[in-house]
């Protein structure tokens, strides 16, 4: 069903407040099989909502409505739609009976225009709303479905939740549902990813694959349409043998939110070890991101972050006497696995600073020690410093996922 999304306030063109609904909706909406095809934000203007809503309904089959529906002068979005749907509004007794009770309930005399609030269509569908005074709508005319919804975010979340989306579901009850899987890849771009997919990409029907360039990572989507979500899911694990039979090596995990410490934490979590991080160059991201893992300070029991090389021999209280990073790195790792006892020391330094200020270049190295000796890699990033670092943190964190 084609959808559209009118997202109704002054304050949203201003960038006064952010549009968290639109994207809200067009997820959940995806998730229940309707095809979000426009979104419009628009002021709190008669005219201008007025001919938001006529151009919607003559391409859309459910138009939704964000905002507009509360007490003040400015909340149109009610009054705008009776008039062009030629419907008139009526008080819904149950929503009018709530905000008399709030007011009466904290001994306030309630203002008169808290009242519109409780407007409703006779012939519609009144939408109760379960944190909030103002009830939302949905009503059919002329083969058109629309649906007005409260515009702070709690309240419409629970509205949706609760209620419309228990609606829609009735509204469209053939429908196919989308499900979705999410693939997490590192140290290949996303340009590259998506030329070694070419052949998958251009070939889809459904499933579906859509590439995301994340900082120093890619994401792919892939959504299967289904009204049998076995099926879904069977189509979902074709599509991703054929993506990991190319791309193997730079898969690291699932999910939308997953991170790359996330699995590299975890995995050393599982195998009983502990980890400690000597950081001379992210100012302390590095040891920061792998405590904040569930359960981080269980694995990672000591970091230590130093602005430059020059602190080494007041920490240490030890002379490291090189200027090689490579070989640095090994000997701090060697010396600081006897001194903290951990299973494993994880080093990472360089130089961010190098290059020219048009393409800022860094090097860094990971040094890895345990039992079984040392491994390192070095690596060069371009771009600026918040990236670079950025990109230190991650790889080293993946360095560590490969070689524990």
């Amino acid at each position: 069903m084609k959808t559209e999304l009118i997202v109704v306030g002054t304050e949203l063109l201003l960038g006064q407040i952010v549009n968290t609904n639109g994207a809200y909706l067009s997820k959940e909406l995806a998730d229940l099989g309707y095809e979000v095809y426009f979104e419009t934000t628009v002021g709190d203007n008669k005219k201008r909502l007025t001919d938001t809503i006529e151009l919607a309904s003559t391409r859309s089959e459910l138009v939704i409505l964000c905002g507009g529906l509360g007490p003040t002068t400015d909340d149109l979005t009610k009054e705008v739609v009776s008039e062009f749907i030629h419907e008139p509004l009526e008080y819904d007794e149950e929503s009018l009976e709530k905000i008399y009770h709030l007011f009466t309930s904290n001994d306030k005399k309630m203002p008169e225009n808290n009242k519109q609030q409780a407007l409703t269509f006779k012939k519609g569908i009144t939408l109760k709303n379960p944190t909030g005074l103002a009830c939302g709508i949905f009503i059919t005319v002329n083969d058109v479905n629309y649906l007005l919804l409260p515009g702070p975010p709690s309240e419409l979340t629970a509205m949706f939740e609760q209620v419309a989306k228990p609606l829609l579901r009735k509204l469209a009850p053939h429908h196919k549902e989308l499900i979705s899987r999410y693939l997490r890849f590192i140290d290949i771009g996303e340009s590259q990813l998506v030329t070694d997919l070419s052949d998958l990409i251009d070939a889809q029907t459904n499933p579906t694959v859509a590439p995301y360039a994340k900082s120093n990572e890619v994401m792919l989507r892939l959504t299967a349409q289904s009204s049998d979500l076995q099926i879904a899911n069977h189509l979902l694990d074709e599509m991703e043998d054929k993506i990991l039979a190319i791309e193997k090596e730079f898969f690291y995990g699932y999910g939308e939110e997953l991170t790359i410490q996330d699995v590299a934490v975890n995995q050393l979590k599982q195998k009983g070890k502990t980890l400690a991080v000597i950081d001379i160059l992210t100012d302390g991201q590095f040891f920061t991101k792998g405590i904040e893992v569930k359960g981080g300070t269980d694995v990672v029991k000591f970091g230590l972050a130093l602005e430059n090389k020059d602190m080494l021999t007041t920490v240490f209280d030890k002379t490291f006497d090189t200027n090689d990073d490579e070989v640095l790195g090994k000997e701090i790792a060697t010396y600081s696995l006897q001194k903290f006892g951990t299973d494993y020391v994880m080093v990472l330094l360089g130089d961010l600073s190098r290059g020219n200020d048009e393409l800022p270049e860094g090097t860094v190295w990971f040094v890895l020690a345990s039992e079984n000796g040392v491994v390192c890699k070095k690596r060069v990033f371009k771009r600026h410093l918040a990236y670079m670092k950025d990109g230190a943190v991650k790889h080293a964190y993946n360095f560590i996922r490969l070689n524990t």
